[in-house]
This record gives C-alpha cells, sequence and structure tokens, in this order.
C-alpha cells in the first residue's frame, strides 16, 4: 500500500474541530516511506471531506446542543528524498457552520475576549495548521514492512478556537509512531496498523497528550480497484463535562475548554481505491462513529479525493 492510501485512511478522522488534532498527528507522516530507483519519488492530492455532527456525549450522556456541518479540502505535498526518507507537508482549508440552541459567544467571557462570534448560523472558513512531517522506512521484507515517523503541527494563522463553528484549537502539536504493513505473500490481502502518541501545546496547564491508532484491512480486488475496511481510535488525556466545568462557566476557563476536553473516540469506516493511470488516483471513504467519550457526536463522514504521482 503506497503513501497516498496511508495518508487518506488516516485523513478521514479530521473534520469536526475536535478531530482536527489527527490530521495534524498520524497524516503528517508518510507512512510508507521511500521510493524504489525508477520509480516514481513524488505525489501531490487533494482531499475534500464532508463530515455532519449532532450533540455531544458528556459523562452525563448525549447532549442536545446542535449540529455542525464541515466542509474541508486537504493539499499535502510528500516526496522520497532517498530510497528511504520522505517528507511532507501539507494544510487543510475549512469551512464550518454551527446550528443550534447552544452558540459560544465571547462577549459573555467575563471579561469579554476579542474574538468574533462564529456560532452564528453562517459557515465560517479559514485555514486550520501547517503539518510537516518526515517518515523513514526502517525494515522491509517480502510480506512486511516497518516505516517509524515524525512531525509536527503548528497553527496557520490565529484563528478563533472558541466556538461549535472553530475550525482548530489553535495549538501546536508534535507526534511519534509507526506504520506495519504486511502483505502475505501470493495473496491479495493487505493490513496496516499506524499507531502515534501525540504530545500537545498545554492550555491552564492541563494535559491533553494523547494515542492516535489507525488500523485497516485491504482487499486487492484488481490491478486498478482496492478495497479497504478501517478503525481509527483516539484515546488520551483531559478534562470532562460538565464534571470539571462547574457553573457559571463565563471565565477565562471556560473560554479555553474546548482546547482541555479529553475528546476520546472510535471511527470505523470502508474505503475504495481506483488506480486511474500510472500517475492518477482516485479514492472515496464513508466513517461513522461507534464511540464517543468526551466529543461531539460523528454521524457520517464522507471523503473523495485525488492525487498524481511525480
Amino acid at each position: 500500500m503506497g503513501p497516498a492510501a496511508q495518508r487518506r485512511g488516516l485523513h478521514v478522522i479530521s473534520l469536526g474541530w475536535w478531530l482536527a488534532p489527527a490530521v495534524l498527528s498520524l497524516p503528517i507522516a508518510v507512512a510508507a516511506a521511500g521510493a524504489a530507483p525508477g520509480e516514481h519519488r513524488g505525489h501531490f492530492s487533494v482531499d475534500y471531506q464532508y463530515i455532519h455532527i449532532d450533540g455531544f456525549e458528556a459523562t452525563t450522556g448525549k447532549l442536545d446542543i446542535g449540529t455542525t456541518d464541515t466542509h474541508s479540502l486537504y493539499f499535502d505535498l510528500a516526496y522520497a528524498i532517498t530510497d528511504r526518507w520522505t517528507v511532507s507537508v501539507g494544510i487543510p482549508l475549512i469551512r464550518k457552520r454551527y446550528q443550534g440552541p447552544a452558540p459560544h459567544d465571547p462577549d459573555a467571557i467575563v471579561p469579554p475576549q476579542d474574538q468574533d462570534l462564529i456560532d452564528d448560523g453562517g459557515y465560517h472558513t479559514d485555514f486550520q495548521d501547517f503539518h510537516f512531517g518526515a517518515s523513514y522506512l526502517a525494515w522491509k521484507s517480502i510480506n512486511w514492512s516497518v516505516a517509524p515517523f515524525a512531525g509536527y503541527g503548528v497553527p496557520s494563522n490565529d484563528y478563533p478556537f472558541f466556538g461549535h463553528s472553530a475550525v482548530g484549537q489553535n495549538l501546536w502539536r508534535f507526534d511519534l509512531g509507526a506504520s506495519i504493513a504486511y502483505r502475505p505473500a501470493l495473496s491479495y490481502f493487505f493490513a496496516t496498523l499506524t499507531p502515534g502518541y501525540v504530545w500537545v501545546e498545554e492550555t491552564l496547564g492541563v494535559n491533553i497528550d494523547h494515542w492516535m491508532i489507525n488500523g485497516e484491512v485491504g482487499y486487492q480486488f484488481s490491478d486498478r480497484i482496492a478495497g479497504k475496511v478501517f478503525a481509527i481510535a483516539k484515546k488520551g488525556n483531559g478534562l470532562d463535562f460538565p464534571d470539571d466545568f462547574p457553573p457559571p462557566r463565563n471565565d477565562e476557563f471556560w473560554f479555553n475548554h474546548d482546547r482541555m476536553v479529553r475528546h476520546n473516540f472510535v471511527n470505523v469506516g470502508v474505503g475504495m481505491d481506483w488506480q486511474i493511470n500510472s500517475t492518477h488516483r482516485a479514492h472515496l471513504s464513508w466513517m461513522t462513529m461507534v464511540h464517543a467519550e468526551q466529543v461531539h457526536v460523528m454521524q457520517d463522514a464522507i471523503t473523495v479525493g485525488w492525487s498524481r504521482s511525480f
């Protein structure tokens, strides 16, 4: 499985700002490093993703706080500088809307905060975070490959983070992990497991470092068509709502609550890749959330994309 397919399986977790850290952690590293002599050494990809969120899963159960709809474009460039080392860079452009009874108003904070109201029922668009990564093909055999990776994500601008419509948490993060790929000899099946640990900038002394684990199993139906099923999980530190946020919820601590809640989840999905020709590739996937813990509840996520090798 090539680098584009690896990143796509990780990309699909990234919309809804609470999922945005995932696109900064595992995808920033190209999971399958390097290129053999004579092969394409780089590729550029564009992914469109739509995600619908309905409610929030708190310690007291699901809260009907409204819905968000997010449309995103992910731009990524990767290049194999040697047969083992690959570097990558990318950024998402996110357009998001919140509709519901619980908008976040920065003017209601004491004292009022210098941020625009974005939970006004309309769409708001902004670039999120730059992500930079490098991976190393440490070991490869007939059936197995192991590629450790490291990555760094940094906000592209001082975008708003207080609101259901926020495109991200406006925090830097750094991650380490590895992609472990397996393909049995003389088989059309393949599998990949990609665990990684993410260190995130602390807010008011609160630690939200976490694990991200992505696994997928696929089948090569033909030279051009492959299908897969995948699961993506996030497990880490952070605070609980409403337990750690007592009323009146109108101070600096509440203003930063979206940066401090733990946001754990498990998502599952299915996808398909189409190798159009030697340089162009297309893909389509669907995903839903099957476990939610202190996180906005994702109903559906649909991703479609294209990549070009060079």
